[in-house]
């Protein structure tokens, strides 16, 4: 049959030529261009094998022997928090009611005039906080506990509660998200403005991907709600990874429920927003707040990695850090795509480590980032294919045929660098993710031209909900 003479030439969308690539896969090691189709890496390979696919509406950059390698992965970022810097009233473990009282006032001296005040952090569950009421009389006080379920409110703020929840024209149900989202009126367009300047600044240094830890299950929520309002503004600039923070022993279902839902509500999002790890903080003492049994843990984790989640334990003593590596070790032969991780920065010597089963276990510092070592290549490697692999994501890390197109290109071979603040000090001349320039250092006015973008399609956005109200 003569049909397939009639075949439609597939052309990319985006070639970039006349560089120098690093693709981290051995079958294109001496690249200098790389064709992009539908946020995927078409062909990695010389000017000459990519240049037939380029077509007559394709995107021709020439790097002019600048250095493409794959867009860097971040697995210890906290951008959720860093936007609720300044928002929220942060408390330590070891508070008294009283010191809570007189942090509260201090915050409110220090914000007059103040709508509401939003406190996140250590209370005990035992004492009560009567004096609260006399703290700030008149403005609602939430208080939200580490482990993002529990919840304290003074007088003012449970009124409010209530005579919402009175006035509203169907039955509702009073979730902690309903007492949060009637409670705290934070500047939407501020926060949205402060989001995007962190995009920026990841973007700035060649990250294309952001795993975010450590942060409020609410802080997370009202974060994704920006990136919602970004993507659907062609504005992202990295992929976001969310996780699910779990610092006491909830039901298995309880914890699998909403890490479906959350999963569930990334699937029209082309991979740009995820929700694909469980993040576990653990102590072995029966008396802490914090304390999993090694039974709970085992089946959690189980459960978690049966739906494909990825797991990470911040072990908070020894004991946890044994506990937690035999528990991943023993599923993470059966896992394969799934990543499991323990961090901690207790000592725990390898004689330790060999009376439990560790398996395809990651380990990591609990309180600072996974340092780099080596060369300037083996550094290359931890920071993009390495890291793919302990977030979980196999798409990602490499500039190989099918894989996601997230690069970036510098003016100096990361592969030339001997130390780690050498690497760390690098700053990108662009940064591609799914094949799109999200940042161009070149671009004449930099990120004002983006900002003022961005500020216009907010500002639509505002209006729109303006006028449907």
């Amino acid at each position: 049959m003569a049909f397939g003479l009639f075949k439609k030439k597939t052309y990319a969308d985006a070639v970039y030529r006349n560089g120098c690539l690093h693709t981290l896969d051995p079958e294109t090691e001496d690249a200098t261009a790389i064709a992009c189709k539908d946020g995927k890496v078409l062909r990695a390979g010389s000017d000459e094998d990519v240049s037939p696919l380029i077509g007559p509406d394709t995107q021709v950059i020439d790097l002019q022997g600048r250095f493409l390698v794959p867009g860097f992965i971040e697995l210890t970022g906290t951008p959720a928090a860093q936007v609720m810097e300044g928002s929220y009233l942060k408390l330590h473990s070891g508070l008294s009611a009283e010191e809570v009282a007189a942090m509260v006032n201090d915050w409110a001296a220090a914000h007059d005039p103040c709508e509401f005040i939003l406190a996140y952090g250590w209370f005990s569950e035992e004492e009560e906080l009567p004096v609260l009421d006399d703290a700030c009389p008149g403005v609602p006080l939430l208080i939200i506990g580490e482990d993002s379920v529990s919840m304290r409110m003074n007088h003012t703020a449970q009124q409010m509660v209530k005579e919402r929840a009175e006035a509203e024209t169907f039955e509702v149900a009073v979730t902690p998200n309903y007492v949060f989202n009637t409670i705290v009126a934070l500047d939407y367009a501020a926060m949205s403005r402060k989001a995007f300047a962190i995009a920026e600044d990841y973007a700035k240094r060649g990250y294309t991907s952001v795993l975010n830890l450590e942060t409020c299950t609410y802080f997370d929520n009202m974060y994704r709600n920006l990136l919602l309002e970004f993507f659907q503004a062609g504005l992202v600039k990295q992929r976001y990874f969310g996780s699910l923070p779990i610092k006491r022993m909830l039901t298995p279902i309880s914890v699998l429920y909403n890490l479906d839902r959350r999963r569930t509500g990334c699937s029209e999002l082309q991979g740009l927003v995820n929700f694909n790890t469980l993040l576990l903080t653990a102590d072995s003492k029966e008396n802490d707040a914090i304390y999993m049994s090694p039974a709970y843990l085992k089946d959690m984790c189980a459960a978690a990695a049966d739906k494909g989640y990825s797991i990470r334990l911040n072990a908070m003593d020894k004991d946890m850090v044994l506990q937690g590596m035999d528990a991943l070790g023993s599923i993470s032969t059966s896992y394969k795509k799934a990543a499991f991780t323990v961090a901690f920065d207790e000592e725990v010597s390898d004689e330790e480590k060999a009376d439990v089963y560790t398996g395809d276990v990651y380990e990591c510092p609990l309180t600072a980032p996974l340092p780099l070592t080596g060369s300037g290549e083996e550094m290359l490697t931890q920071r993009t294919e390495g890291a793919a692999w302990r977030l979980g994501e196999h798409g990602l890390g490499s500039l190989k045929e099918g894989k996601s197109a997230d690069f970036a290109v510098f003016s100096v071979d990361p592969c030339s660098l001997s130390t780690p603040e050498e690497f760390d000090a690098l700053r990108a001349d662009l940064t591609v993710l799914a094949g799109t320039v999200v940042y161009d250092s070149a671009s004449g006015e930099g990120a004002a031209e983006w900002f003022r973008e961005f500020d216009a399609q907010l500002e639509e956005v505002f209006s729109e909900v303006e006028t449907e109200e």
